[in-house]
This record gives structure tokens, sequence and C-alpha cells, in this order.
């Protein structure tokens, strides 16, 4: 009875999802192909070799709408389901909404904190690129990928909890922090967001989060 009652609980977080490990396959293999495809416009001249290293916001805004499409089209071609919804994309009750805002605050100053702590800090960025890409374009597709696809799946095979914190491994991989400090960081606030779109069941909330996170460590460098 106990071990029924626990699946049954794993199952209440996560809508069981409709797509697969080959399907999150299929999209590592689109950003592979993207990747390659730099190297060959860098190669015959037709992109600086120093836009890939210091992208333009242009630049930048492209190649995450053409990855959240190839996300999208992923999904949609192969299953011809609706996306956003089971992606999470729904708006959370006005609670889970505040405590994404307020966690996003918290989590950003104590991070600010720590790395000042250690003589660190974060890149400035102009205020373009962030409104863009940091509060904007970034959370939405960051927390598409992450938390409203890999989460979910990753939670049938190993329970919500575990998949949480595989998640949040994979978000700070993701970003490739080169110093300890980054990485805890970054795995730290991986972790958050997950628990908030465990919590809350939406991607939204966690996007949110997200957001706010960005803005508060913006404003805080």
């Amino acid at each position: 009875m106990r071990t029924q009652s626990l699946v049954v609980s794993k199952e209440s977080v996560f809508a069981k999802p409709y797509w697969g490990y080959d399907d999150f396959g299929i999209f590592l293999v689109v950003l592979v192909l993207l990747t390659l495809m730099f190297r060959l416009c860098v190669r015959f001249h037709l992109l600086a070799a120093s836009e890939l290293v210091h992208p333009t916001t242009g630049l930048q805004s492209a190649v995450v709408a053409f990855v959240s499409l190839a996300l999208y089209l992923v999904l949609k071609l192969r299953h011809q389901q609706p996306v956003l919804r089971p992606l999470g994309w729904v708006l959370p009750r006005p609670c889970h909404m505040f405590v994404a805002l307020l966690g996003g605050v918290a989590l950003a100053t104590t991070v600010a904190i720590y790395l000042r702590a250690r003589h660190q800090s974060t890149p400035t960025v102009p205020v373009l690129d962030f409104a863009l890409l940091a509060l904007i374009f970034g959370p939405v597709l960051e927390e598409s990928l992450f938390r409203g696809c890999l989460l979910p799946l990753l939670a049938q095979t190993t329970g919500a909890v575990v998949a949480v914190i595989l998640t949040a491994f994979c978000f700070a991989l993701f970003h490739g922090p080169t110093d300890l400090p980054h990485w805890m960081s970054f795995t730290a606030t991986g972790f958050a967001y997950g628990w908030m779109r465990a919590t809350s069941r939406s991607t939204a909330a966690a996007a949110l989060m997200h957001a706010s996170y960005n803005l508060t460590l913006f404003l805080l460098s």
C-alpha cells in the first residue's frame, strides 16, 4: 500500500509526457547541426569568428528563436499533439507567482553576496541584451527545455526529486561555468526552478522565477 501511494504521488507532480528520450535526442542532434552550420559559416568566411565569441544581440535572439522553434516542431511533427500546455505553459496560481518573484530575488541576492565574498562577480551586459535575452528569451527557452520537456521525462524514470537534481546539473552544464562557485550558483538556481515547476505544476512559474533572478542579479551587479 505504501509503495502504491508513493507511485501515485510521483505521477501527480508531473503529467506523463507523450514524448520520449528519442525526441529529446533528435532535438540535441538539431543543436549539433546548428553548431556545425556556424562553424562552416566561419570556415567559408560567411561569419566572423569573433561573432561566435561575442555574438550580437540580433544573432543571439535569432539562435534562441530557432532553437525554441526546433523544440516545438520536433514534438508537434512527431506526435501531432498540443505542445505548450503539456510543456507546462499554464498560468500559475497567484500564490505561486508571488513565491516565484520573491524566490528569484532571494536567490539572486544570496548568489551576489556569495560571489562578492569570493571576490567574484557576474559580467555586466548592455540593457538591450539583458531585456531581450536574460529577461525574456532566455528564461522561456531554458525553462521550456529543462523544466518543461526534460524534467517530466526524467521523473518517469527516477522520480521527481532525483529528476529535479539531475535537471539542475544539466542546466549548470549547459551554461558552461568555469569555476566551482559558478557551478554551485547555476546548480542551486536550477534546483530552485525545478522545485518551482514541481510545486506549481507550471513552467511559467519557473520562468517567472528565472526572470526575477536575472533581473535582480542584473540590478545588483
